[in-house]
């Protein structure tokens, strides 16, 4: 880039392409570009026992996110929008699983799937499209808490990082469903991380 490129030019260029993606879609197909992304390596060797106990929370926190996600689409209330950004969804829920999961096992633990769950929703969360998307944002908001509490508690370093990048993946499907309920497309400048005993305690109300 040229030292003598003016900012009027820069914002030329950046309307003829950056903004041009945040204005091609409304969802969560804006970032489809990237839903195949390479995930973190999880060679990280046998993480502490305090990283493992956060690794396993957020084993749960994606099983349930799976679980929703698959009753949501199933439910047939959604439009098509808002089917395929709950698909695209979805499909980054089962890569942090499966991230997550090689990780622990990697420390000679075995992930828990979601058969050793029992999941639990209030009794409307799939009786409309408006029940569909308030839950979306609760959950989404419960995974985006942990995330965040775990990525600043944890003491393995390369860790942290993918536990970032899911936090901001988390963060853009409560987005999307946030507003698609009726709320906020964002707020906070700094989302509040829930300790894992509070975070324990939210899954408590879907899982047993």
């Amino acid at each position: 880039m040229s030292a003598d490129l003016t900012r009027a030019q820069l914002l030329r260029s950046a309307g003829r392409g950056g903004a041009a993606l945040l204005l091609a879609g409304s969802g969560l197909a804006t970032f489809a570009a990237t839903a195949d992304a390479t995930p973190p390596s999880y060679a990280l060797g046998i993480l502490p026992a305090g990283d493992l106990a956060y690794a396993r929370l957020l084993i749960a926190t994606e099983l349930l996110a799976i679980d929703f996600w698959t009753h949501a689409i199933a439910s047939g209330h959604l439009d098509r929008t808002a089917a395929d950004d709950a698909r695209l969804a979805l499909a980054n829920e089962e890569a942090h699983y499966a991230y997550l999961a090689g990780l622990i096992t990697t420390s000679g633990v075995t992930p828990i799937s979601a058969a050793d769950i029992n999941f639990t929703y209030p009794t409307t969360a799939f009786y409309t499209a408006a029940s569909v998307t308030k839950l979306a944002a609760t959950l989404e908001a419960l995974a985006l808490g942990a995330y965040l509490g775990a990525a600043g508690s944890i003491t393995t370093s390369a860790l942290q990082s993918a536990l970032a990048q899911i936090a901001a993946n988390e963060a853009q499907h409560l987005t999307v469903f946030s507003r698609r309920a009726g709320g906020p497309a964002f707020q906070d400048a700094f989302p509040a991380p829930m300790s894992i005993e509070d975070a324990s305690n939210a899954l408590d109300a879907y899982t047993s």
